[in-house]
């Protein structure tokens, strides 16, 4: 009868063992799982998709003094899309300026606008078709309206995390009405148009230099032609807030014989630029 009652109380000890290993062994479970799952599921929600849109704005003027007075001011907006087989960029400008005279007569010399989007398809790494159209006004080149879209490929030789080099061809169709002409001068066109763009970081991308140069002759008759070049230097005061200093030069063969001062149009300016 004592052995009887010993065997049992002392049987739930030895049941109790395998429960207390069983405990233990889902802590050091649970602790593994800790340890190693928990950076795979960090990682996890830390590689997010990286935002999609980015935005710029930049203000910029420019003040030159002496025999004539000039004052430009000029505005800035982009909104780029990048998705997994597209590339989507929107760009907006807004320029003005005025000018004095010897005898302190103050003119509008310059007042012009752009608006213009541009659809890159990324389904290739080297050779990718894209479209465009774009919309300008410019009273120093007597434009009131133009209008023009397109269609072409972009070869890109260099892409990397420090400098992006590529080439683009493509055809246009622009329409041109032009400034005080009552649609007499009014115009509709063909164009090619070829382009480079260049870019380069520094510094780890605190200074940045990109140059870009646009060739548009008519289809068949390239004595008429425009030209854009570009070419800036920023300089990174934040992650968001850079200095910029830019040289913009525009060249159109046909704007004297609309009335216009000069065929060429170039500025300097020295702006803020803001990224997000």
């Amino acid at each position: 009868m004592l052995l009887s009652l010993h065997s049992l109380q002392t049987r739930p000890r030895r049941y109790a063992l395998p429960g207390k290993r069983l405990r233990r062994r889902l802590k050091a479970l649970g602790l593994a799982l800790l340890l190693f799952g928990g950076p795979e599921l960090s990682a996890q929600e830390g590689s997010e998709a990286p935002r999609p849109w980015r935005f710029e704005s930049e203000v910029g003027a420019s003040v030159f003094f002496g025999a004539s007075d000039q004052t430009s001011v000029a505005t800035k907006l982009a909104a780029d899309r990048k998705g997994s087989t597209f590339e989507l960029d929107n760009r907006g400008s807004f320029l003005y300026g005025e000018a004095s005279t010897d005898e302190g007569i103050t003119f509008v010399n310059k007042r012009s606008w752009e608006l213009g989007s541009n659809l890159s398809y990324r389904g290739f790494s080297r050779v990718n078709p894209y479209l465009f159209g774009k919309g300008i006004s410019s009273l120093e080149k007597k434009i009131h309206r133009r209008y023009y879209a397109g269609a072409g490929g972009r070869f890109t030789v260099l892409d990397d995390r420090r400098s992006r080099l590529d080439f683009s061809l493509a055809m246009l169709a622009e329409r041109t009405l032009e400034r005080d002409s009552n649609g007499a001068g009014d115009e509709l066109l063909a164009r090619w148009t070829g382009r480079v763009r260049y870019r380069r970081n520094f510094s780890d991308a605190r200074v940045v230099f990109n140059t870009e140069s646009e060739y548009n002759p008519v289809f068949d008759e390239f004595a008429n032609f425009t030209v854009k070049s570009e070419s800036s230097l920023s300089f990174a005061l934040s992650e968001v807030v850079s200095l910029k200093l830019s040289l913009v030069d525009n060249y159109d063969s046909r704007a004297k014989d609309r009335g216009a001062r000069s065929n060429n149009d170039g500025r300097i300016l020295f702006s803020v630029l803001g990224s997000f």
